[in-house]
């Protein structure tokens, strides 16, 4: 213990990038938990998708949707979504929001969240980790 202040003064860079590399994790794992918005991975997603009746709602716009989308996803794309929340009946389904990386889905999560939409997620990684996990895409 007695080295470790010598080891910060000597590298103060490296001690630094640490702190706000760290900060950054926990921010956004704190926020996560603060907004009730749950991230899930595409293994999770499947499971709500088939043994919950879950829905998967891309918010991309209409031409990414239209190259590339998940199989019996819909469409509602963030520009419109608080005029389109009609459409989807029943609020206590889960919701599977779904963009191209995850962030776009972030945002229309915490709309959902605000009207009362009881079981929100948001697909960690988007559409890019749908790929990834080499799950069939429909264009």
């Amino acid at each position: 213990m007695e080295n470790l202040g010598e080891f910060v003064i000597n590298h103060w860079v490296l001690v630094t990038l640490f702190v706000v590399l760290l900060g950054l994790v926990l921010s956004d794992s704190f926020h996560s938990k603060l907004s009730g918005i749950n991230s899930i991975g595409t293994a999770q997603a499947i499971q709500i998708i088939n043994q919950r009746k879950g829905l998967f709602l891309d918010v991309r716009d209409s031409a990414e949707f239209s190259k590339e989308h998940i199989a019996d996803s819909e469409n509602m794309p963030i520009s419109s979504l608080a005029d389109s929340l009609s459409k989807l009946k029943d609020p206590a389904q889960p919701i599977i929001l779904v963009c191209a990386s995850g962030q776009r889905a972030r945002g229309a999560a915490k709309q959902l969240r605000s009207k009362e939409f009881s079981e929100v997620y948001v697909l960690s990684g988007g559409l890019n980790a749908w790929r990834e996990a080499k799950l069939p895409l429909f264009s």
